[in-house]
């Protein structure tokens, strides 16, 4: 995230987080053992790692599963694809990619169903092709029935470094742009268009400004998801910003999210939920301790329950959290390929 973020305060919220949910998750979380798979790990390239866990989170059974990859390595490539109205299961995603297959297809963000859309950003090869949700419904007042968004994403540039931002997409502009003083804030970014330009965009740093303050986000390969859970090394769960999840942070849900550490490594976290005395699934606040505590410095939450699935060589590495055990359609997915 850029260098101007650092003026955003986030202290106080980690309080307040910790003081809402509880400490005693943060120092469960702080226990879980990791194991390596050998076995999964010696058909992947030497920068892809699997580790999985069944250890306990505050007493509860719990299994969980992540990737840590490094994208400077070369014989790996990055991508992402979307359905573009139509959702597609995980495996149908890998399937599309044909040979060479992934080593790993992961979960999106959300879908509306109401707007047969996709509600996040995807950009695959430098384009992009499929544009943020900007304009949340909130009442029937005229004056200010939309909230305007700014959701979080995870991008690598060129250079393969990775990126965590809150973004802003509008069809006025074949590229994003990266909000440099912290999301939206509902509070003052609102009005009554349902398509709102960056001018009508308010964040907490930006509130007597004409606009917020915001700078080209060139990446090669981007997702979002939402909200953003890890900032600067510290939890800071962006729910209310975002106008995502807010108020349903202590949730036992699947999970996923993404992030990167300060060296530039991905971690990819899918946290398995639905099946009593085995697996009850995570909180946000646990979601990003989790993510904390495996070095992360910008991490984010991508779309969970049914939805959350994770493919190594096109097989499912947890269960799914439906109640019919198949996976679940979501509109978008995030690629680590073999490079061509």
């Amino acid at each position: 995230m850029h260098k101007s973020l650092r003026n955003v305060a986030v202290i106080p919220k980690v309080i307040l987080l910790a003081f809402l949910f509880g400490c005693a998750s943060l120092s469960a979380v702080a226990q879980l053992h990791w194991i390596r798979a050998e076995g999964i790990n010696a058909t992947l390239p030497y920068s892809l790692h699997v580790y999985l866990t069944k250890d306990s989170v505050g007493g509860r059974p719990f299994r969980a599963c992540y990737v840590i990859t490094d994208p400077y390595d070369l014989r790996v490539d990055y991508t992402a694809q979307v359905g573009k109205g139509k959702r597609y299961t995980p495996s149908a995603f890998y399937k599309m990619e044909g040979d060479p297959y992934p080593y790993i297809v992961v979960n999106g963000g959300m879908f509306s169903s109401v707007t047969n859309r996709n509600l996040e950003l995807v950009i695959r090869e430098r384009q992009l092709v499929a544009y943020n949700q900007t304009a949340i419904r909130m009442g029937p007042d005229s004056a200010t029935a939309f909230h305007y968004v700014t959701p979080s994403v995870l991008g690598i540039n060129g250079a393969r470094k990775v990126d965590v931002g809150w973004i802003f997409t509008d069809s006025t502009r074949d590229y994003p742009l990266m909000m440099l003083k912290g999301p939206s804030d509902p509070r003052y970014s609102k009005g009554r268009w349902s398509n709102p330009s960056i001018l009508d965009i308010r964040s907490e740093n930006a509130n007597a400004e004409v606009g917020a303050k915001t700078m080209q986000w060139p990446m090669e390969t981007a997702i979002g998801g939402g909200p953003t859970l890890i900032k600067r090394g510290q939890v800071f769960i962006s729910s209310r910003e975002e106008v995502w999840l807010a108020g349903k942070e202590n949730e036992l849900q699947a999970r996923t999210a993404m992030g990167y550490t300060r060296d530039n490594k991905l971690i990819i976290l899918v946290i398995e939920s639905g099946y009593p005395g085995q697996s009850s699934g995570a909180t946000l606040l646990e979601e990003a301790v989790i993510m904390r505590d495996l070095g992360c410095w910008e991490a984010l939450n991508m779309g969970g329950g049914d939805n959350s699935c994770l493919l190594i060589n096109g097989q499912p590495i947890l269960r799914t959290a439906s109640s019919s055990g198949e996976q679940a359609p979501v509109s978008s997915v995030f690629i680590i390929k073999p490079h061509q």
